[in-house]
């Protein structure tokens, strides 16, 4: 018997101790099932529903303290800051827009000239 044969007998076995499993204890394995999907849904709960607008909250660069606990908040309650400010940051997000345009245009450019053309002067 050839190493393939016997990783397809192992293979076809583990299927059929599977199915065996499923079938005897069907009620046991579709619970375990939907709390499976249920546990890796959760994160969505804290997704916006559609139609609420963003939400933008921003700290200063300068003289800024970390936010102070706010044990009077209730669960459940809106409060000024979001869920996820909480101690000093770990991180910043900086977002740079560049526009640009190559003009003119001829036929004979391609698609990477519209990013040294403009940069060019910069480098």
């Amino acid at each position: 018997m050839t190493l393939t044969e016997r990783l397809r007998e192992k293979i076809s076995q583990a299927f059929y101790n599977h199915g065996l499993l499923c079938a005897s204890y069907p009620i046991p394995i579709i619970l375990f099932t939907g709390l499976c999907i249920l546990a890796c849904c959760y994160p969505l709960l804290k997704l916006p529903l559609p139609g609420t607008g963003p939400v933008e909250f921003s700290t200063p660069v300068k003289g800024y303290s970390p936010p102070p606990a706010d044990s009077d908040h209730k669960q459940g309650e809106p409060s000024e800051q979001p869920e996820w400010y909480v101690g000093a940051p770990v991180a910043y997000i900086q977002q740079i827009f560049v526009k640009s345009s190559v003009s003119p245009w001829h036929r004979n450019l391609l698609a990477v000239d519209v990013f040294r053309s403009p940069l060019s002067r910069a480098f």
